[in-house]
């Protein structure tokens, strides 16, 4: 079997794996987290599924170096420059996602502290709140900001190189466009629009079968 079918094949996995717990970790079991009435009070009596969505996230980002890993030695001899940057970013993205999933913890432990000690202090611990909530979300929105860029260079490289079918990598392109303007919208003060994300994940999950069954072309150096 050719590398780069076998390396493709991996990488299929590893998204899909990946997707399983982008949803368990951003959806399941954070939502303690977000709903009503918020986490200070939501956070501490589900402290094991907060727990769990920090497991998610770290596993996640466990998974992007491990794919990094196996891209690196693909692009490396199409272009070493894009390689480096490819993985470095994975990198980049692999610390904020820490970064984050430390905040995520901050928020149980500042929950776990109102239910012991907030009636005695409660305009202390709403103005922690919202400086702990605030952090998480900022942390969480670069963190999406490297990542949609990390995506933008994978499909850049494997449209330029002809790793992927041209379709498949311009829609890449396209749709990680469109995420980064999503979620670059908090930074000016509005609302992320889900609208434009969604191209991505329908992409993702399309480029993960894909390589699941056909794995990267033999590309065409420039």
């Amino acid at each position: 079997m050719d590398n780069s079918i076998r390396i493709g094949r991996i990488v299929g996995v590893l998204l899909l794996v990946q997707v399983v717990f982008g949803i368990l970790g951003n959806f399941v079991f954070t939502a303690p987290l977000f709903g009503e009435p918020g986490f200070l009070i939501n956070a501490a009596p589900h402290a094991d599924r907060i727990a769990l969505s920090v497991l998610s996230g770290i596993s996640m980002g466990l998974v992007s170096l491990v794919v990094a890993s196996l891209l690196y030695p693909l692009f490396k001899p199409y272009s070493l420059s894009m390689a480096l940057f490819y993985f470095a970013l994975v990198c980049a993205g692999f610390a904020l996602s820490i970064a984050e999933n430390i905040s995520v913890m901050s928020m149980l432990s500042l929950s776990k502290s109102y239910a012991e000690f907030g009636a005695a202090q409660e305009p202390l611990y709403q103005g922690l709140r919202v400086v702990v909530k605030e952090t998480r979300n900022w942390t969480h929105y670069i963190s999406l900001i490297v990542s949609g860029v990390t995506l933008f260079t994978f499909y850049l490289i494997t449209l330029r190189f002809k790793l992927l079918p041209i379709a498949l990598a311009g829609f890449g392109l396209l749709a990680t466009f469109s995420q980064l303007i999503a979620v670059s919208m908090p930074l000016f003060g509005n609302e992320v629009d889900f609208r434009l994300i969604a191209p991505l994940g329908i992409c993702q999950i399309v480029l993960s079968f894909w390589l699941i069954f056909k794995g990267f072309k033999q590309g065409i150096k420039s």
